[in-house]
């Protein structure tokens, strides 16, 4: 994956990887309209992410690069909200992240928004 981007990114946190590309991809679609520069983020071939780490993620990681907005924040917590089992990771390009899964989505409906709103000032990080 490139660490490069200029924006945010959203990691789709799940064991197989078929699905989770199948998630990122529904996601990406509700996106596209409300961020045109939305993208894939796909591992590099070869890449996979905490393969041998005992405990860590065999899976690879599937996300998406966006420039957020409030309304792009909306559209990812609605998406979010529908599938309670579904954990994301968002990374703010300040470098902090934010894990939520579904069931806290609905719980607070705002949270996303508020942390792609924070502009990375006050030296707090979520997650």
């Amino acid at each position: 994956m490139t660490d490069n981007h200029t924006g945010y990114r959203i990691t789709v946190v799940d064991e197989d990887p078929l699905r989770a590309r199948k998630e990122t991809r529904e996601l990406l679609t509700a996106l596209g309209e409300a961020d045109s520069t939305a993208r894939l983020d796909l591992p590099e071939p070869g890449n996979l992410v905490g393969v041998g780490d005992k405990g860590g993620p065999s899976a690879e990681t599937v996300g998406l690069l966006l420039s957020a907005g409030s309304f792009v924040a909306a559209l990812v917590q609605v998406w979010l909200a529908r599938v309670p089992q579904r954990a994301i990771v968002v990374k703010r390009p300040d470098g902090a992240t934010l894990h939520i899964t579904g069931k806290e989505a609905r719980e607070d409906d705002t949270l996303i928004e508020r942390f792609l709103a924070d502009d990375g000032d006050d030296s707090t990080t979520a997650g």
